[in-house]
């Protein structure tokens, strides 16, 4: 044990925070002031009166006690060190400051995968085992593990008074109540029962959801939670009473951590009180007269583990012998792979599956099939006909499924027969159109269902019918599509499929059905006319059939030789297909494919027209023409111009044509397109011009046409780029024809710099290259043979690299662009752009940077912008119920009528030493300027010294020291291994003995040696006194001190 003392006379005054390492030494107690404790007063309250400013929370974590990188949370008056994660193959930190290496468990035993937690409690290391679910005790060695596997149940009788115990996970819960976790398939089984007839809390699964209820004579508890938990995935259950309310907690998926909670009491009813029944639990079912008090009303099959009953585990090997269960969960995976072929939906009932059969298939693993029929094959009347055995009411189903091309015909008809005629038809389903058409009573307008069925894939269809509500059914989407009168479906009925008898009229539904029907059932039974039955299944046997053919069959429809141009014919369903040799296309190869034998022969893109192809080039000119004639191959008047075209050329023509004296121009002109059309049908020529400029680099479509190409005469527009730039309005005009005659010249770029696209007149392409293979009767043809430069290009404008600082340069045709980085700025990016010119800060100074600026708030203003006033009272707060008014840069408290101050802290009118405060323990009154504070004597505190100061507040001592008060001081005792006056050094490798007792042992021996040779010494000099030696006194010299000599003895003085 080491003492520490915070010794203090008249002169200095010690303080030692450790825990801060922060030492002070004050002269002269008694002229402490606030600035020198401002910094601790709050965590030791050591303050003078005057020090009123102990607002501060000190921040333990300043001095980084924490050692290896754990970080600290401050606390008040205490810090906690969080340590890091260790790395893979290091030991992990802990003790209080991440000093110490916990290896607590190296070499531990715990099994089954359970994870170690390293501990350190008074200075041992050791460890815990977290067990996985499936396991317990200290080493997770015992499984807790069980299955059912057949339908019973397991009797456990437990002590009524263990019931009290408190819940091990719901510390906050004490009552009654089982947990365990449990897997399943099955939808319905009882979970566990407690209790007798009369009292009793039981746990279900139904309908997939849990149900949980406790009743007894006084109330009746009851909740559910209607979540799939019969998946086959481990769930973790926990059903209990608490303050006579039922609760159920499950974890699992959709839950979060903590589970969710459904519960029922509290509502008025008198609170659950259990029965000494309770003694007796059955888990996994019950006895039959119990079983019946519960909705599923089945035994439990599957596993369960970690029971708890009462917060108590049950093992499964504490549980009597003769039960039937198994150790383990054992269970086969029966829908894996699938036994049902794909054809149905396995249904896992733990022990077995069942295969759910999709239609339509059908048999114990979806291997079988219905049989399809196909109807009309190859245009013959079909039907089927059959008479109905039992009576289906008001509320019936046709379904089937369907395969057909055939827009129209009947598909079901229920007729109440007749002796003398056809018998009334009361209910029909058809098809018209490619959709299902629904009509009951004559005269009553049909229903239509929203679906193109007649796609030639075969489709699900049902309909419906509640009284007098339809309903149609298709690839699982459900349609509500009417009413109609009500019907009812009576036994001696007839039903007719796919069609009527001959010779009777079906022309109003459509006719005879023609495609394949498979499956068809009215209700669920099977309207099969091959004579199939079932000892399963109810099945209505055709009594009459006409031209069925077994199976689905298709009609030959190659047989009349649809392909054209050698194409090969294969049949489809009731259609063909033809597959076309490499030049043609189309349903029957009738269409000519060009382009596939690349006739191109300058590379350009070719596009197939209907007639011929077309060869499409982009060029660049240079005031370079290019003569075109049509050579009267025209089949019609030029109604309209399109080009497309890329230039800088401000005035240009683009295109001119003329005979006689008809003349076009196409051209720019002050940047927007002008056209002037001259022509015998008009006595003065059009000129219009527009308005939106095209010569700005960019590609741009422009269009010039007649308004209404239909008349003789008519307005002419201008487009560009998809929207109308100019119109002629009443200046009228007609058509080019001109451009058809002999002798008519047609030139393009006549003075033009740039670039043209595809160029039309009348929808016929003026090709650059001459292609004199196409084979369309309408062309326009080069004259000559002039030099055409293929291909848009222009001046390499940014190879000498324009752009400054980083920016990108843009070809942008015969000129460039400069794209600036961010903060700059400039036609070649050459300037600094000053982000300050904005004046964006509101209330301070801005300072540019490149790219950026900052904004220096003027005091009292904060923000990006300097936009905000900062809120003072939100750092200042008021005391004493006073009133912050916030200003510019400052703030005012306005103070109720007994207080004063900036913040309204002290007593008004001031207090006065003796009349007003009196200061205990010593302390020394002063009056100030806001009234009378105390100067604390050292160990004592509070605003009148009445406290005395625990300096084991702040727990001084480290590594598990014991802090014990004192006055005006504290003791560490320190645990072992550990010394100093904070518990804070280790103590070194070899015992203080070991160095001790040597020491000692070595300091006996030096004093008997020097003890020995003084006894020595002393007994020679006694030896030599009283003897008279001359010749030694000679020796010695004749100077002799006369205390010294010997008296002569009386003998010898006379002789």
């Amino acid at each position: 044990m080491w003492v520490h003392d915070s010794l203090f006379t008249a002169e200095f005054y010690y303080i030692l925070i450790e825990q801060k390492h922060i030492i002070f030494k004050l002269l002269n107690p008694l002229l402490l002031s606030c600035c020198l404790v401002v910094t601790f007063c709050y965590r030791y309250h050591i303050c003078c009166g005057l020090c009123e400013l102990c607002e501060l929370n000190i921040d333990e974590c300043e001095s980084q006690p924490c050692q290896n990188g754990g970080w600290c949370e401050d606390g008040r008056g205490s810090y906690t060190c969080h340590c890091p994660e260790a790395e893979p193959g290091d030991l992990p930190l802990g003790g209080d400051h991440c000093e110490v290496k916990l290896y607590g468990c190296v070499g531990h035993k715990c099994q089954n995968g359970a994870s170690c937690l390293p501990t350190l409690e008074e200075g041992k290391h050791s460890h815990t085992c977290l067990c996985p679910h499936g396991f317990y005790n200290e080493q997770c060695s015992t499984r807790t593990t069980f299955s059912l596997s057949t339908p019973g149940f397991i009797h456990i009788q437990i002590a009524f008074k263990e019931k009290v115990r408190r819940e091990v996970e719901h510390r906050g819960h004490q009552g009654l109540g089982l947990q365990l976790r449990f897997r399943t398939t099955l939808p319905n089984m009882l979970i566990f029962y407690r209790g007798d007839l009369d009292n009793y809390l039981f746990l279900e699964i139904v309908n997939g959801g849990l149900h949980a209820k406790a009743f007894s004579e006084e109330s009746e508890l009851d909740v559910t939670f209607a979540g799939l938990v019969s998946d086959g995935a481990w769930r973790d259950v926990h059903v209990f009473l608490d303050n006579g309310s039922l609760f159920l907690t499950l974890k699992g998926p959709d839950c979060d951590r903590d589970g969710c909670t459904v519960n029922d009491g509290d509502d008025g009813e008198p609170p659950f009180q259990p029965s000494q029944a309770f003694t007796d639990v059955y888990i996994g079912g019950a006895p039959n007269y119990l079983l019946e008090l519960s909705l599923s009303g089945a035994g439990f099959l599957g596993c369960i583990e970690d029971l708890m009953i009462d917060s108590k585990p049950i093992l499964p090997q504490s549980l009597p012998e003769d039960q039937d269960f198994e150790l383990g969960c054992s269970k086969t995976e029966w829908c894996k792979p699938d036994p049902c072929n794909g054809h149905g939906h396995c249904v896992d009932l733990w022990t077995s599956y069942q295969c759910d059969c999709f239609r339509p298939f059908h048999g114990e693993s979806c291997s079988e099939e219905y049989l399809s029929w196909t109807y009309s094959h190859e245009d013959t009347v079909s039907f089927s006909s059959y008479d109905l055995e039992e009576s289906h009411g008001s509320n019936f189903r046709v379904s089937f499924l369907l395969k057909s091309l055939k827009p129209d015909g009947l598909l079901f008809q229920l007729r109440r027969p007749h002796a003398e005629d056809e018998g009334e038809a009361y209910f029909s389903i058809y098809l018209r159109m490619g959709r299902v058409f629904v009509s009951s009573l004559p005269d009553s307008s049909p229903l239509t269902a929203p679906v193109f069925v007649t796609t030639g894939e075969k489709q699900l269809l049902s309909v419906e019918v509640k009284h007098t509500h339809v309903m149609f059914d298709h690839a699982g989407l459900n349609y509500g599509i009417g009413e109609i009168p009500e019907v009812a479906v009576r036994s001696g009925d007839k039903a007719y499929v796919g069609g009527l008898p001959e010779g009777w009229d079906a022309a109003e539904w459509g006719g005879h059905f023609k495609g394949c029907l498979q499956d068809f059932r009215l209700d669920d039974a099977h309207l099969d006319p091959g004579g199939w039955s079932s000892p399963d299944e109810i099945v209505y046997i055709s009594s009459e059939t006409g031209n069925l053919k077994e199976g689905c069959i298709s009609d030959d429809a190659c047989k009349t030789k649809p392909c054209q141009n050698g194409g090969e014919c294969t049949v489809t369903f009731n259609d063909f297909t033809c597959s076309c040799s490499e030049e043609y296309t189309g349903k029957n190869c009738q269409t000519r494919v060009w382009c596939v034998s690349n006739p191109c022969a300058h590379g350009g893109l070719c596009v197939d027209l209907p007639n011929g192809y077309e060869c499409l080039h982009n060029a660049t000119f240079e005031s370079n023409p290019v003569q075109y004639s049509p050579g009267g191959s025209l089949a019609g008047p030029i109604a309209d111009i399109y080009m497309e075209l890329r230039t800088r050329s401000e005035n240009a023509v683009l295109l001119r044509a003329s005979w006689g004296s008809n003349l076009l121009v196409v051209g720019i002109l002050d940047s927007s397109v002008w056209v002037e059309i001259q022509t015998d049908s008009s006595i003065k020529s059009l000129t219009l011009k527009g308005l939106r400029h095209v010569t700005d680099g960019r590609w741009h479509r422009v269009n010039v046409s007649m308004a209404d190409w239909k008349r003789k005469s008519s307005p002419w527009v201008i487009t560009v780029d998809g929207i109308t730039d100019a119109t002629s309005k009443q200046e009228r005009t007609g058509s080019l024809s001109f451009l058809n005659k002999k002798g008519a010249l047609l030139a393009v770029a006549d003075s033009f710099t740039g670039c043209l696209g595809a160029v039309r007149l009348g929808g016929i392409y003026l090709p650059f290259a001459d292609d004199h293979k196409a084979p369309q009767p309408s062309q326009f043809h080069i004259v000559g043979k002039p030099n055409v430069h293929l291909g848009c290009s222009s001046a390499p404008v940014c190879d000498s690299g324009p752009c400054l600082n980083g920016a990108t340069c843009e070809d942008l045709f015969n000129k460039f662009g400069c794209v600036c980085d961010t903060g700059w700025e400039g036609e070649l990016c050459e300037m600094d752009t000053d982000d300050c010119a904005s004046q964006p800060c509101v209330y301070g100074s801005c300072k540019d940077y490149l790219a950026g600026y900052e904004c220096r708030c003027d005091p009292g203003y904060t923000g990006t912008l300097c936009d905000g006033d900062t809120d003072e009272c939100a750092l200042h707060p008021c005391e004493h119920g006073g009133t912050c008014q916030d200003g510019v840069n400052m703030y005012t408290c306005v103070c109720p009528t007994d207080y004063s101050g900036p913040r309204c802290q002290w007593d008004y009118p001031p207090l006065q030493c003796d009349t007003d405060v009196q200061c205990a323990n010593d302390g020394i009154c002063r009056d100030g300027l806001w009234g009378a504070n105390c100067t604390c004597m050292p160990g004592f505190t509070g605003s009148r010294c009445e406290l005395e100061l625990d300096e084991c507040n702040s727990n001084p001592c480290r590594n598990g020291g014991s802090c014990l008060d004192r006055f005006n001081m504290f003791v560490c005792e320190c645990p072992a291994g550990y010394s100093g006056p904070l518990c804070d050094a280790h103590k070194q490798g070899i015992p203080w003995l070991m160095v001790v007792i040597p020491l000692l042992c070595l300091c006996v021996v030096v004093l008997l040696i020097g003890a020995t040779f003084m006894l020595l010494t002393a007994r020679k000099k006694r030896q030599s006194e009283g003897a008279y030696s001359p010749s030694a006194q000679e020796l010695a010299g004749a100077r002799l001190e006369m205390d010294s000599m010997l008296k002569v003895p009386p003998e010898e003085r006379l002789i």
